[in-house]
């Protein structure tokens, strides 16, 4: 195939001139052409989104113009001089998303280098089959999603579809439009600040700051001194504000439990005045454990719980698990030069059989050193972590067998029980005897014999050997009171 080469004058001639949306986005990824169509397509004028820097992905937290870019952006194989097709959500200024199909051709340079690519965009036609790749549908499947989000809870920053993560997302639409305090419950690592974030920017304070505190680690004065600072702030009459900028509206306690029990008392007095601010707190503990917490008071546990989001773990998420890894990806090209698409199929059985005891947190730091180490448009198995390989083959083994517990003193008395029964039976019950044989006083094993609860033993089987009482042989026969018996 003839390599397209650049002219810029015309091609900006002919691209302004025509009835497609089209545009062009150069090697550094910058928005340099939008033509008449693509504004008209779109609401956004040229001028607002010309020199917009572009990155792969579909951008949840990007400002508008920046939106618009990533949803424009080239997957990262055009710009190696490959023509691609992708279908893609358009950012209109509205807010809506756009369902299109985009060509993408790369211009080269006179010396056969790619210099900029140039996009045509057009509606999706209803027969044409879905030919893209698994790597760009889960990429254009994730945009779908962001876009269904957005318009349900005003933030596409909540990434969930799994079975597990519905009943949350139907309790995430009902705190944002409460006012009372939701507890989010769940291990490390789950999203539960993400979650609270969420929650504040659907909710009714959405206009004011959302303030996290982190509880367990803010020493008990300083956590002193931000409620004071909270309280100032929202005091009648006063135009105190807090050092990042809008009055505080969502106060979000993390492990919450760690709150001071004399803080905690003056959180419940506050609140029971008429107040501007909204509390969320989170605990990796169970409800029932936080009950029968000395340190969290019953009345600040009612403050905070009156609605409770149990977040599951990742390991119950598998259908979550490739847009998570795709979202994280995707935040990994908006904050680096280099742009990565997507997964290779086989990375998937092994993210899949992994139990990521790290949540969230370790699937984005896996994502984001692969992502560092790969050299090709797609993540490979090879370009995984070492440690997250590690893990995944140590998963695989057999538990370790815990070896039952050896206590010297309960043998060591077994084995003395034993030689003494023996020594007695030798002996014929005759405990001096027995006592020579074992090397000991007599005293000592006459103690030994009642601290081991022998003796009982001993008397009956005496009884039993004799037919009457316990038999010592250490003592002589004893006479009747008459006197020697008389011969018959």
């Amino acid at each position: 195939m003839a390599k397209r080469k650049q002219k810029t004058t015309e091609l900006d001639y002919w691209l302004a001139a025509g009835s497609r949306p089209a545009f062009v986005i150069d090697i550094q990824r910058r928005l340099r052409v939008f033509n008449t169509a693509c504004h008209e397509l779109t609401g956004w004028e040229p001028a607002e989104v010309i020199g917009e820097l572009c990155h792969y992905g579909s951008d949840a937290e990007a400002s508008p113009a920046q939106a618009l870019a990533a949803s424009l952006c080239p997957p990262p194989d055009a710009f190696e001089g490959a023509d691609q097709a992708a279908r893609v959500h358009l950012a209109h200024r509205s807010g809506q998303a756009l369902p299109r199909l985009v060509h993408y051709y790369p211009l080269f340079t006179a010396e056969g280098a790619v210099n900029a690519v140039l996009g045509v965009i057009s509606e999706i036609p209803p027969a044409t089959p879905r030919d893209e790749s698994p790597a760009r549908q889960l990429h254009a499947e994730l945009a779908a999603l962001r876009s269904t989000l957005r318009a349900r809870f005003g933030t596409s920053s909540l990434v969930a579809q799994s079975a597990p993560m519905q009943r949350v997302l139907r309790q995430v639409e009902l705190a944002q439009l409460a006012e009372t305090g939701v507890l989010l419950l769940g291990p490390p690592g789950v999203g539960k600040e993400h979650t609270a974030r969420a929650i504040h920017l659907g909710g009714i304070h959405k206009g004011l700051s959302f303030v996290p505190l982190d509880c367990r680690r803010l020493a008990a004065d300083e956590q002193h001194r931000v409620w004071n600072r909270i309280a100032e702030a929202h005091a009648e009459g006063t135009s105190a504000r807090l050092p990042t900028g809008p009055l505080p509206g969502v106060i979000f306690l993390a492990d919450f439990e760690a709150v001071p029990r004399d803080l905690q008392e003056w959180i419940v007095s506050l609140a029971a005045a008429p107040r501007a601010w909204r509390l969320l707190a989170s605990s990796a503990l169970t409800l029932a454990e936080l009950e029968a917490d000395e340190q969290v008071r019953p009345d600040f546990l009612a403050l905070v719980s009156p609605l409770v989001i149990q977040l599951p773990p990742l390991s119950q998420r598998a259908a979550d698990l490739p847009l998570l890894a795709q979202h994280f990806l995707e935040a990994c090209n908006r904050e680096e030069t280099k742009q990565v698409g997507g997964f290779d199929e086989q990375v998937w059985p092994q993210f899949l059989r992994y139990d990521w005891p790290g949540q969230l947190d370790e699937l984005a730091a896996v994502v984001n050193e692969a992502h560092a180490r790969t050299t090709t448009p797609l993540i490979q198995p090879d370009d995984l972590p070492y440690r997250f390989c590690t893990a995944l083959d140590a998963q695989s083994l057999p538990p370790v067998r815990e070896t039952a517990q050896l206590t010297l003193d309960p043998l060591l008395e077994k084995l003395e029980i034993r030689l003494i029964e023996l020594a007695l039976e030798r002996s014929r019950n005759n405990k001096s005897k027995a006592a020579e044989l074992l090397g000991i006083h007599r005293a000592r094993l006459l103690r030994r014999i009642d601290q081991l609860g022998l003796g009982l033993n001993l008397a009956d089987e005496a009884s039993q050997d004799s037919g009457g009482g316990a038999l010592d042989r250490d003592q002589p026969p004893t006479t009747s009171e008459s006197g020697p018996p008389h011969p018959s």
